[in-house]
């Protein structure tokens, strides 16, 4: 698959706001940009909503901040990344999430991105947290419904 023109949205939301209208929004214009069909779209939606959700649960514990959120398509990647200034996250182990096993309802949230995303990272700030969530466009799973 060629390389996509290089394309970047971004935005700054509430935490505590119902914005998942908006991250739709650029999930969606990323994967028609590449042609991506509505079932991996819809994934890729589900992951983004689910990340910004647990910024504003876990991050800062439903407490008003904000959000920087970035989508951007370049080298047959879409990568998003989300910009938080709730209290860093320094204990990675907090991250990778419990054993499928173990896991009750509400639980799921970074099972479900690590299962959509290809790449899912955490950076430490002074002030916050950085998360990037990539997805490669390889062409073979573009339009599987």
């Amino acid at each position: 698959m060629g390389k996509h023109q290089p394309c970047e949205l971004s935005c700054r939301l509430n935490s505590a706001c119902d914005c998942i209208h908006i991250l739709r929004s650029l999930v969606e214009v990323m994967g028609a940009r590449v042609g991506m069909g509505d079932v991996q779209t819809n994934r890729m939606v589900l992951a983004v909503d689910e990340l910004f959700a647990n910024i504003n649960k876990h991050g800062y514990k439903g407490d008003t901040g904000t959000i920087e959120v970035s989508a951007t398509l370049a080298d047959d990647a879409i990568s998003f990344v989300f910009r938080d200034h709730a209290p860093p996250i320094e204990n990675s182990d907090d991250l990778q999430g419990r054993d499928i096993e173990h896991v009750r309802p509400g639980g799921l949230g970074l099972h479900l991105i690590d299962a959509v995303m290809d790449e899912f990272h955490h950076e430490v700030l002074s002030d916050g947290n950085r998360w990037v969530l990539v997805r490669y466009l390889n062409g073979e799973d573009l339009n599987e419904d």
